[in-house]
């Protein structure tokens, strides 16, 4: 059975990224997504249209009378305007694809697993089986982590396989296992970011005067 969608992981200090570059891009790929899938067919018609001009203009060239001229592009933009208009059907807006031209979700930086525009274009989804304590896990350790949100879950995965989940597990089995799962991953991914600290941005150059 297909699992639903999850509800965005709220870290304990409420962090989320505010990198303007990334959420402009995801905005952008929302809008796309969303005005693909209202498309009326306006491009349609309106290349069907200057093909019937140009059949007439050809039939008039070649001496057809101008009511058949007039008469036989009249009916064929009647039939294919029939026929767009019975066979095209609006398609739903479909966000949890709309960040495929990044290659999806996984593919963004890791702190985008508790940002909402990310989690409204896909992230939703894409995190579906994943068990609730490594989500949370992965939600708290996400600000510190160097890779992509991808990375991040198999990271926790991988911590996670070195505890066995009870069968049925409570909400406080679940709250342990992720404070776990955290107090494993956190020292390691400390000790890697101080041996391999980020890049620092380079300073904005000043006029020259």
């Amino acid at each position: 059975m297909a699992q639903g969608t999850r509800e965005m992981p709220v870290r304990a200090d409420g962090w989320r990224p505010t990198d303007q570059v990334f959420e402009g891009i995801i905005k952008r790929c929302v809008e796309d997504a969303e005005a693909g899938a209202s498309r009326d067919g306006t491009r349609e018609y309106m290349a069907g249209a200057v093909i019937l001009v140009v059949l007439l203009v050809v039939m008039l060239m070649a001496g057809v009378p101008t009511e058949m001229a007039l008469l036989i592009p009249g009916v064929l933009f009647g039939a294919g305007a029939l026929y767009m208009i019975t066979a095209t059907k609006p398609e739903p807006v479909k966000r949890h694809r709309a960040l495929a031209p990044l290659g999806g979700p996984g593919r963004l930086p890791a702190g985008y697993l508790v940002h909402p525009r990310a989690w409204q274009a896909g992230m939703a989804e894409h995190v579906a089986y994943i068990p609730e304590s490594q989500l949370r896990a992965a939600a708290e350790l996400c600000s510190s982590f160097p890779g992509s949100v991808d990375d991040l879950l198999i990271f926790t995965g991988t911590i996670a396989a070195q505890f066995p989940a009870p069968r049925n597990a409570s909400g406080a089995d679940v709250d342990r296992r992720a404070r776990d799962l955290v107090l494993v991953g956190m020292p390691i991914l400390r000790d890697y970011n101080e041996k391999y600290p980020a890049p620092k941005p380079a300073p904005a150059k000043g006029k020259k005067k």
